[in-house]
């Protein structure tokens, strides 16, 4: 072990040096941040401080062993002086894309290092040290705090970011917008460190007011977290001292222990190491003599010796006595303590991470580093090890549906296996007719029940029997009263083999209730109820009504009114229909109650014609009176024999299929799927309200229903590829505020495409489709690209004849309908010729064919992508944007030698990248203006091999 003090190694102007107060290591462990008294943030190369012993000497390496190559880059990288007060802390987030920064000025600096190629900042007049050789933009500044911000920490997965400070406050921001989530005032005192657990499941803070908080957070939703305190560690802080900077704390790469700086044990200063789960402090690491400021454990665990499965953890330690100390866990005494290795106390630790390096920051101003040799420490084990070790306390999963610790786990395996045995046995005496009559009154009240519920909501409230009613089954609890269901006796019977059984009983039966499904249904969509048959079928088509299905949204305050004032919705229907009051739920279902889309009734569509193999197969469905009486019949006919045919109780709206399934949809909101034999794919699908749209493609049925709710289903997984989804957002629901009833545009589309896509086109041009991995809308085509963009085809006509193309289509069609389109074109003209609008048309232009190279991906359409592609290629070419065309080729590229892409596929769109680069270059080679950038890609993809050429 030795380690190195490299003189410029310091925030320093002149002669005069300035205290360090945090220092901390990229992911990548190729910089290091560090900030200080002269309020900059200063980002330095690892690799020049590791090769400082060649430049200086070794009068600086303890042992005398170090040795370094001579470096001849950039010792410092950058320096940033954006805040206005003592920098406090520094710290880089795990993706390593940010670096936080908090200051005495009580603000939090999100920075963000520009992309090689941009200008950097040249070197003030009269400025000492090194010019910049990276750039650093602030991103986001965070103010929250009402004092100097003291520490702050990311989570595992850069998800969030906490700060802590001499507020007392603990404030949590996003790691991606950066705002404020939640304050947490939970200490007494100022607030000095804070650490979070690898496994993603708490953070810890330490405080003046002597208490450790352990803090549990996870994820509710997307976009929501709940914050709460497990616990308060308190023992080893009672005589901790108030004069420390800092109290940073660490947590151990493997979860199991936190070490917490300036402990005491009696009168001496200590770190305590505190035990997950239970919380307590059995371990104290002695040997400082002054308080313990910072305590920071390796990244990587280590084995005794090679080969080793006992594995430990590293920790290094120091403070005010100008001392550092590294420990491990299965040794009672320091691996190595190193004295005086400062002039003044020592601030804050940050290993490398690879977890032979440690560095160190002192007030004094200088920043050093211990390097550790192989064997030092231990040796280090690979990091899918600390996954494994992670795993235990369910690391790297959602905390919501992942247990604690190994003893939750075997609770859960008991409890499950008991579970088991009990169901086994209430199974086996049931079978040996060992039931009491106690057990048959429950059975009979499960039974009843289970009759009951079936028409009612989840939430209905059952009256609880008492201990004289005998075994009436409990009945819903109403405004009026409802006779009980009687109890009738059962018929027991016995078998050849001596066996007593009981003979089956309807339930339906057993009472004067009337059957359920002699009940008027209640319309939610305004539809009348269907008092006889309905139109067997219709002519096959899959045009809707002119106009489209009509649509309307309600405001955004609307507040249902129960009481029937205002012209109640919930009460005029109520009162239409008269239902008994033992079938009505006792909580109406919130997605009709409370949707904020009405869509109509769509055209009855019972009939279906495809192509199967050059054979015509028809899909028909025929219905009946809509009870069991007379059921609808659906029949499967190829060239007019009959292939399979089956029976449902229910009217059928629409139908929906290919060669692959078939489906129904019915009046009472169910689907129907049957094979291409009419074997029942999966039991009926119950949705919230009457379906209004129904389609298939390839693998997928689509069903919009009637209250605004997409559903997608992929038939051969049995699956779907995004929860159900409204379309509220695109009928423009955003914009109404109050509390009335509003037109909103019809949609004239809704289809599913081969690839699971959703597509919607509305009557005021725009069309829309679902991103599964965005959980959002996004608007494909609108009518500001037909008035704006010099590649709209106002015929309508597209060449690619895709699906982007029909959405085009469709918006040229509702332009022309409405008669706005010449209209609206004017206006953009009229626009050109004002200042500052004159290169209008050529942005939006590119604009347009950026957005539709986007809807071709969403959209799965490969050909239309491709030829998008080149269209946006050549055009970027043309008017010489060499960036825009750069950036595109990097990203077909991919990672070059010694860069790395962890996101990188191959294939776009089904389309091989490095393929679809070399079309575009060789299409653009020809445009002199950007041949200093297609060349050099050029020459990478080997384009220029059998042909050489100067490049100058």
């Amino acid at each position: 072990m030795y380690y190195l003090k490299p003189s410029w190694l310091t925030h320093s102007e002149g002669q005069k040096h300035f205290e360090v107060y945090s220092i901390h290591v990229s992911p990548d462990g190729d910089r290091l941040a560090s900030g200080g008294l002269d309020s900059k943030v200063r980002i330095w190369s690892t690799q020049a401080i590791y090769a400082c012993a060649a430049v200086e000497g070794t009068e600086n390496v303890a042992n005398g062993n170090g040795k370094a190559h001579l470096y001849t880059g950039p010792r410092q990288l950058c320096s940033m002086s954006t805040h206005s007060g003592a920098v406090t802390v520094v710290r880089f987030s795990p993706s390593g894309r940010y670096l936080a920064s908090g200051s005495d000025d009580r603000v939090i600096l999100v920075w963000e290092r520009e992309e090689e190629g941009h200008e950097l900042p040249r070197k003030e007049f009269g400025s000492q040290g090194e010019t910049d050789s990276e750039r650093w933009l602030v991103r986001r500044r965070c103010v929250g705090h009402d004092n100097d911000v003291q520490d702050l920490a990311w989570a595992p997965d850069s998800s969030i970011l906490v700060s802590v400070g001499l507020d007392s406050g603990i404030i949590v921001w996003s790691g991606t917008t950066f705002e404020k989530i939640k304050r947490l005032d939970i200490h007494q005192s100022h607030v000095k460190g804070i650490t979070f657990d690898p496994a993603n499941k708490y953070f810890a803070t330490a405080s003046d007011d002597r208490t450790i908080k352990i803090v549990r957070y996870h994820r509710t939703s997307a976009t929501d977290m709940t914050f709460a305190l497990d616990t308060t560690v308190t023992a080893p802080f009672e005589g901790s001292p108030l004069t420390t900077y800092f109290r940073r704390c660490s947590w151990s790469p493997d979860g199991s222990h936190i070490a917490a700086a300036n402990a005491t044990n009696g009168p001496v200063a200590t770190v305590a190491i505190v035990n997950r789960g239970v919380w307590d402090s059995e371990i104290n690491l002695i040997g400082h003599e002054g308080p313990v400021e910072v305590a920071a454990f390796s990244p990587r665990m280590f084995a005794k010796a090679k080969g080793s499965k006992q594995l430990v953890t590293v920790i290094a330690c120091a403070g005010q006595d100008k001392a550092l100390s590294v420990w491990n866990t299965s040794n009672p005494r320091p691996i190595v303590v190193s004295q005086d290795i400062a002039e003044k106390a020592i601030t804050d630790l940050a290993w490398a991470p690879d977890g032979q390096k440690v560095f160190a920051s002192s007030l004094d101003g200088s920043i050093l580093v211990c390097t550790f040799e192989e064997g030092d420490l231990g040796y280090i084990i690979p990091v899918e090890e600390n996954e494994k070790q992670l795993a235990k306390y369910g690391g790297g999963r959602d905390a919501m549906h992942f247990p604690e610790s190994v003893e939750q786990l075997a609770l859960e395996e008991k409890s499950n296996n008991k579970e088991t045995d009990q169901g086994k046995r209430r199974l086996t005496d049931l079978m040996e007719g060992k039931a009491t009559s106690t057990n048959g009154a429950s059975a009979a009240i499960s039974a009843g029940s289970a009759t009951i519920g079936s028409r009612s909501s989840t939430s209905s409230t059952f009256a609880a029997p008492s201990a004289n009613a005998g075994a009436d089954v409990p009945v819903v609890t109403t405004a009026q009263p409802v006779p009980p269901l009687q109890r009738q006796a059962q018929k027991v019977m016995i078998t050849k083999e001596g066996r007593k059984r009981v003979a089956p009983m309807l339930v339906s039966g057993s009472s004067s209730v009337p059957s359920a499904s002699t009940q008027p249904v209640v319309s939610t969509t305004g539809t009348p109820n269907h008092e006889g048959p309905m139109v067997e079928y219709t002519e096959p088509s899959n045009k809707l009504p002119p106009g489209g299905i009509q649509t309307l949204v309600v405001g955004n305050k609307r507040k249902l009114q129960l009481d029937g004032q205002d012209g109640s919705d919930a009460k005029r229907l109520a009162a239409e229909v008269e239902t008994p009051e033992f079938v009505r739920p006792a909580v109406l279902s919130p997605a009709i109650t409370f949707s904020q889309v009405r869509l109509a009734t769509p055209k009855v569509k019972t009939l279906l014609s495809t192509d199967d193999g050059g054979s015509s197969v028809v899909f028909e469905v025929r219905n009946g009176a809509g009870g069991e009486k007379e059921p609808t019949r659906i029949t499967l006919q190829r060239k007019g024999q009959l292939l399979w045919s089956n029976f449902v109780p229910k009217m059928v709206l629409l139908v929906a299929g290919n060669t692959s399934f078939w489906a129904v949809a019915c009046e009472d909101a169910t689907i129907h799927i049957y094979s291409p034999t009419g074997r029942a794919l999966a039991p009926t699908i119950v949705l919230e309200s009457t379906p209004s749209f129904l389609d298939a493609a390839g693998k997928y049925l689509m069903c919009l229903s009637s209250t605004g709710t997409l559903n997608i289903w992929n038939m051969l997984t049995m699956t779907s590829p995004h929860p159900p989804v409204s379309v509220a957002p695109v009928l423009d629901a955003a914009v109404y505020s109050d509390s009335g009833l509003h037109k909103s545009p019809s949609i004239t589309k809704c289809v599913i495409t081969a690839v699971g896509s959703v597509v919607i086109t509305l009557t005021n041009g725009d069309g829309y489709t679902y991103s599964p991995s965005m959980y959002a809308w996004q608007r494909v085509s609108e009518s500001w690209w037909a008035v704006a963009s010099q590649y709209w085809d106002s015929s309508g006509m597209h060449s690619t004849g895709g699906t982007v193309g029909v959405i085009e289509r469709r918006t040229d069609e509702e332009l022309k309908r409405a008669g706005k389109g010449r209209a609206l074109q004017r206006m953009v003209k009229s626009a050109m010729m004002r200042e500052g609008y004159e290169g209008i048309e050529t942005t939006v232009s590119i604009a347009h064919l950026e957005n539709r190279i986007g809807a071709a991906i969403l959209l799965g359409s490969k050909k239309e992508f491709q030829t998008y592609m080149m269209m946006y290629a050549r055009r970027l070419a043309e008017e010489g944007l060499k960036d825009r065309l750069e950036e595109l080729f990097k990203e077909l590229l991919g990672p070059m030698e010694g860069g790395t892409y962890d996101l990188y596929e191959a294939t776009i769109c089904g389309i091989d990248k490095k393929e679809l680069l070399k079309e575009i270059i060789i299409a653009v080679g020809k445009q002199r203006e950007v041949q200093r950038v297609s060349v050099p890609y050029a020459k990478l993809l080997g384009i220029l091999d059998d042909n050489a050429m100067d490049t100058d």
